[in-house]
């Protein structure tokens, strides 16, 4: 917890950073905090690099646009403070104008790893994702797309975090990855088990009409997603699961059988 005193002294040598810096493209801002005098494991705490991420955002004002190559330059150069400066100051910008801060966005996330990914998607995305879910989702399920695998997942994570936070909008983010398995999902089929099984917990009885939706369906990736998602007994899944399993398709009896388990397993402790 910042003190009273380093707040003060912070935000005064952040302004004159501001002022005699960063005009002259000194994008050092190490040079604000660099003094402070307590460290986490050796490192400035992540409390003293959002405070001074601030304060620079004050100081940009209306003019934020005008900074783009710092705060660029402040993710591709300025090392694990700079990433943290980053997400907390493209946190604030990015709503204010989607179209002029998703092209930088996008090159943090192509060049972050699964940790970064995630603390983006957490501290940008999911925080506009609660408040205007109809506004960002198209986003998440843009990103679900993408050539990056672990953008895809980090992506996926993020709907189901949202269905989490925001069950209203279960049906309409699980209808729209259902879509999907109709086509091949390769990598992706574990984000999916996980989505549906975290559909499973929030809604029984939802999760019962999908599973029913599919009985009669014998295509091997859509048993699978419905038998690997399955967490509880339920006797209407234990029929669904029982004809799935006298199929002559090797992948639907061999997901079937391991869900009848499964079942067997949660019937008798019901």
């Amino acid at each position: 917890m910042l003190t009273i005193d380093w707040k003060e002294r912070l935000d005064k040598d952040t302004e004159d950073y501001f002022i005699d810096k960063l005009p002259k493209k000194d994008y050092d801002f190490e040079i604000i905090f660099i003094a402070y005098p307590e460290r986490v494991n050796g490192k400035i705490p992540p409390d003293v690099i959002i405070h001074v991420a601030g304060t620079l955002l004050k100081c940009m004002g209306k003019n934020h646009e005008q900074y783009a190559p710092f705060i660029k330059h402040l993710w591709a150069r300025k090392g694990e403070y700079g990433r943290q400066a980053f997400v907390q100051i493209i946190s604030k910008l990015f709503p204010k104008r989607p179209m002029a801060y998703l092209p930088i966005l996008e090159a943090a996330l192509a060049s972050a790893n699964p940790a970064e990914m995630n603390m983006i998607m957490e501290r940008v995305m999911l925080p506009l994702l609660r408040k205007s879910p109809e506004k960002y989702l198209p986003q998440i399920y843009a990103w679900s797309k993408s050539d990056n695998p672990e953008l895809r997942k980090q992506a996926m994570n993020t709907a189901i975090k949202l269905i989490k936070k925001v069950p209203e909008q279960l049906r309409e983010v699980f209808g729209h990855y259902q879509h999907l398995w109709y086509y091949p999902l390769e990598d992706n089929a574990a984000e999916h088990i996980q989505l549906f099984k975290t559909v499973g917990k929030l809604d029984p009885e939802y999760f019962l009409e999908v599973a029913r939706s599919f009985e009669n369906n014998r295509d091997p990736q859509i048993v699978e997603l419905v038998c690997g998602s399955i967490q509880d007994y339920d006797a209407e899944l234990e029929r669904i699961v029982g004809d799935w399993t006298k199929s002559g398709n090797a992948r639907v009896k061999k997901a079937a059988t391991a869900a009848q388990r499964l079942l067997s397993r949660k019937k008798g402790k019901a």
